[in-house]
């Protein structure tokens, strides 16, 4: 019983917290409000959901940039990252909009009907915005089978780590984990709170998020969600069977509680490094090379002024846009957007605003 329930643990707080960060799916259909179109006023966005913006400006560039974190497939997400973008555009200020997504995992959402219309997300509203408004949209995010292989191996190499304590194992286990926070999850004035994740309207919807996101990896991948499920239904139902009494043991008790550690510190080990910190630098390469296209002359050195004099077309090396989105090119006071998950946002800002180039 100890194990199952360990399990069943596990997986509601995988739940929780990939939906601030969002590896694997991006998926839905949108309403665009068409109605911002025609109105002379801009959308107003809630005082409490502002919390979930960073607003800065890139150094290197001087162009200013909008994180807008959310959590997938909220309905206070979507609207605020609708309502970020359309102020911008109705103020003539939109330029690229990055999402977090790679373009295997767009072209599959796109090609599955019953995803594309049955799901909502932020990402496909910034997307289907984008593409209203003729801005370069970005899949920014990196490679999903990237991804699972450097899921896989921080998997691998954290479970070796936990077994060869007398190796050095812990201390290197430890230290990955301490590292990787440091500049994943970096803490600050300058940076998103606790109140931008537990924030009222954002709880409020978080059961839909909590539906939506099973659900996506139901509809795209049944029988590996359908094993998942029965897994932890008969670890539970055995563990049932096998006990008569309703005491739970003193062994049953350390079981669960050191099946309990080790899983918690072989998921903190890959959410924190290879969901977060790795995708972090991708996601902020791509925001950066966004930025290249509405930098002012004077964030220009002379060198590169000198080789790219005559260059008029798209200044971004190695971006991904979506399919049937406009490519970027040299404009002046745009403000570019990512729309990512919370957990996100902050590692992103670090690695922008502090980099060394």
């Amino acid at each position: 019983m100890g194990l199952s329930y360990a399990f069943l643990g596990l997986a509601i707080q995988a739940s929780f917290l990939l939906s601030f960060c969002h590896p694997f799916s991006t998926n839905h259909n949108l309403r665009i409000r068409q109605q911002h179109a025609s109105s002379s006023a801009s959308p107003t966005i809630s005082t409490s959901l502002r919390s979930q913006i960073l607003d800065f400006v890139e150094p290197t560039t001087g162009v200013r940039v909008k994180l807008v974190g959310a959590m997938h497939y909220n309905p206070a997400s979507i609207k605020l990252a609708e309502d970020t973008i359309n102020a911008l555009a109705e103020e003539g200020q939109l330029g690229s909009i990055i999402i977090e997504s790679c373009d295997i995992r767009w072209n599959a959402t796109m090609e599955n009907e019953m995803v594309k219309d049955a799901l909502l997300s932020e990402m496909k509203a910034a997307h289907d915005l984008g593409m209203q408004y003729e801005r370069p949209v970005v899949l920014g995010d990196q490679r999903i089978n990237i991804t699972v292989d450097q899921l896989k191996f921080g998997a691998k190499e954290a479970v070796l780590d936990l077994v060869q304590p007398w190796n050095g194992g812990w201390g290197r286990l430890v230290d990955s984990i301490s590292s990787a926070r440091k500049v994943a999850v970096p803490f600050g004035e300058e940076f998103l709170g606790l109140g931008s994740f537990f924030d009222p309207k954002l709880l409020a919807s978080a059961p839909i998020s909590f539906i939506k996101y099973p659900l996506s990896y139901f509809v795209k991948s049944p029988v590996f969600t359908i094993a998942v499920f029965a897994l932890i239904i008969l670890g539970d139902v055995d563990s049932s069977n096998a006990i008569s009494t309703d005491s739970v043991s003193t062994t049953d008790l350390i079981e669960s509680l050191l099946f309990s550690i080790l899983e918690t510190a072989i998921f903190a080990r890959i959410f924190l490094k290879e969901l977060l910190a790795d995708r972090n630098e991708v996601l902020a390469d791509s925001i950066l090379e966004q930025c290249r296209n509405y930098e002012t002359e004077s964030s220009s050195n002379w060198l590169e002024k000198l080789f790219q004099a005559d260059r008029t077309g798209d200044k971004s090396t190695g971006a991904v846009y979506a399919p049937g989105s406009v490519a970027g090119k040299p404009e002046d006071g745009k403000i570019v957007v990512a729309v990512l998950g919370l957990a996100h946002c902050n590692g992103i800002k670090k690695l922008l605003t502090e980099a060394q180039n």
